[in-house]
């Protein structure tokens, strides 16, 4: 069985519907019993387990729980309180305020989906009722959703990291750069659409007191990844302590501190966490068994063979790379593309000179972008269940977001100093 007809009968098991992870494992199964040595097929479990047996990605659970136990205890109605305080007495206000509390509730759950679940019906909302078309103000929510897999703590970066043996600390702080700018791009092609369309400017109160308890809600939210940096950056705690941590603090802020969780809450709150880490590294253990099959194939040598005939200048090989990566976005989960295709196309990156740090915050960026594209899109597809939206309305809003998006990630792969300016200031590139 050759690796086109498992690419074709993989993609075509996802456009039938069948589960990601049990494609994965019924194509590599399929692939084993058929090649010249079918008691391969036994070891499949065993390639499972490795697949996940890496002590990083026992951080993965604790983030999810951390995010969870944020998200339900209230915190991203505070935090976009204090966004409005900040920015909303401005034309397109309450966009700005969109962008600006995604970005600081990213830095807690680290996970798009997340955010358009605490912040999405929320958002989009107030947006509406300030007289902003429904269709963009789910466009803004939707865009600034994607810096929460960028911004640390991050769980596919996590992810990343086990795969690629790859610095967690030095991940974080190459993501900075790259993560505030997707926040900038999206605040300036708002700043031309609110002239165009001539957007409100929403009427703030700002007194005193009322600037004071907002400030004080916004910075026991944003303490825990300033907390959680500093501690792995450091050298203090390692990601899973760290995770833990995060763990812990939310817990204490959630039930001591804002007293807006109960027994029976927590309950669902770790139930539901739980049973999203379960399905995640089990698809990290089906991918990864499935990489066994790329290995076997030497896809790697291929790719590289394939790249290197193209005989292009290295800003062309970065568009290359990129529009490969959309395409795979669009199609199936960041994770999984992340697992399946980095390893095979790290090679050719570095041969064209770009950095670990470099190729892996691009990558990240880039099937991040995938999460608001069709026809698989997650974030894309949450949001118009969410707010009850045509999905062809919301693409039409996005495209000048990710129009710009696209420029970043060019930007990134041409610029090392935008992934690699942060490490080198601390010693890790």
């Amino acid at each position: 069985m050759s690796i086109v007809l498992v690419l074709i009968v993989f993609f075509g098991m996802i456009l039938l519907g069948v589960p990601v992870a049990f494609s994965m494992l019924a194509i590599s199964a399929l692939y084993f019993a058929t090649g010249p040595i079918p008691s391969f097929v036994e070891l499949l479990p065993q390639k499972v387990f490795e697949g996940i047996d890496y002590i990083v990605l026992t951080a993965i659970p604790f983030f999810l729980l951390a995010g969870e136990i944020m998200n339900r205890s209230g915190m991203a109605e505070r935090l976009m309180h204090f966004a409005n305080l900040i920015v909303g007495r401005v034309r397109g206000g309450f966009a700005y305020v969109n962008v600006l509390a995604s970005l600081l509730f990213s830095g807690l759950t680290g996970v798009a989906v997340g955010d358009i679940a605490a912040l999405g019906k929320l958002e989009v909302e107030a947006m509406e009722k300030s007289g902003y078309p429904r269709a963009f103000a789910a466009a803004v929510t939707v865009s600034s959703s994607l810096v929460g897999p960028i911004i640390p703590p991050s769980g596919v970066i996590i992810l990343y990291c086990a795969i690629m043996n790859t610095s967690v600390g030095g991940m974080f702080l190459a993501a900075l750069i790259p993560g505030v700018l997707m926040a900038v791009a999206d605040m300036l092609i708002i700043g031309v659409e609110a002239r165009k369309r001539n957007f409100p400017v929403a009427n703030v109160s700002r007194t005193w007191p009322d600037f004071v308890l907002s400030t004080k809600d916004a910075t026991l939210a944003l303490l825990m990844p300033v907390l959680l940096i500093g501690g792995i950056v450091g050298g203090i705690m390692t990601p899973t302590e760290a995770a833990a941590a995060a763990v812990v603090y939310a817990l204490f802020v959630g039930t001591v501190i804002y007293r807006a969780l109960s027994l029976r809450q927590l309950a669902r709150i770790f139930i539901s966490s739980g049973f999203d880490a379960a399905r995640l590294l089990f698809m990290i253990g089906s991918a990864l068994a499935m990489t066994w099959i790329f290995a076997l194939e030497n896809v790697s040598g291929l790719a590289s063979d394939f790249f290197s005939t193209l005989d292009v200048s290295p800003i062309v090989l970065v568009i290359c790379i990129n529009i490969l990566f959309l395409v795979l976005g669009m199609f199936m989960d960041a994770a999984l593309a992340l697992i399946l295709f980095a390893p095979v196309i790290a090679p050719v990156a570095y041969a064209a000179g770009m950095g670990d740090l470099q190729f892996g915050i691009m990558v990240i960026v880039n099937v991040t972008i995938g999460l608001a594209t069709p026809p698989i899109g997650n974030v894309l597809f949450a949001m118009c269940s969410v707010v009850s939206l045509k999905t062809s309305d919301l693409v039409r809003e996005l495209l000048p977001f990710l129009a710009l998006k696209f420029i970043l990630l060019v930007l990134v792969g041409t610029v090392p100093a935008l992934t690699t300016f942060i490490p080198s200031l601390l010693g890790f590139n």
